[in-house]
């Protein structure tokens, strides 16, 4: 089992997104992977999490975006966040948007899109948890934060 830690790194963890609408926070985020070499095919993954038409859910004090695409233009998992501080409506959510996920999942690891995917969903319904995430000074720290609850689930 492929642990957050081991996907999620801290050049992929923005505290300050710019963007104030779903779409282009999920580009925003996205944007941060270029370049790296899990990558196989920059614009087929970008194509892929794109038209998923991620939307938002309601978390534990904010919005969520959770944002993924399965394809063989990763060789392995990749994964990116962003913090929005002052968040952003969604249609889809009461709370502003303030955590946007960004997943690349090989198509040949179907129980570890699952994982993933589930496991982000799991730790953002974690009250204290999400509310580190958002007071969360570093990538480090934000990175840490999310796998120290991981390991609690």
């Amino acid at each position: 089992m492929i642990s957050i830690r081991q996907i999620l790194q801290p050049g992929h963890v923005n505290l300050s997104l710019s963007s104030t609408e779903i779409d282009s926070a999920i580009a925003e985020v996205l944007a941060s992977l270029s370049g790296d070499i899990r990558i196989l095919q920059w614009n087929a993954l970008k194509e892929s999490v794109l038209q998923r038409n991620a939307p938002a859910i309601d978390a534990e004090g904010c919005g969520i975006v959770i944002a993924h695409g399965r394809t063989d233009a990763v060789g392995s998992l990749v994964m990116a966040v962003g913090r929005s501080n002052e968040g952003f409506p969604s249609k889809d959510t009461e709370e502003n948007v303030r955590l946007v996920f960004v997943a690349g999942i090989p198509s040949a690891l179907n129980n570890e899109y699952l994982r993933v995917v589930g496991t982000i969903a799991r730790l953002c319904s974690k009250t204290e948890l999400v509310q580190k995430l958002l007071s969360a000074t570093s990538p480090s720290a934000f990175i840490d934060m999310l796998c120290s609850g991981e390991t609690t689930l």
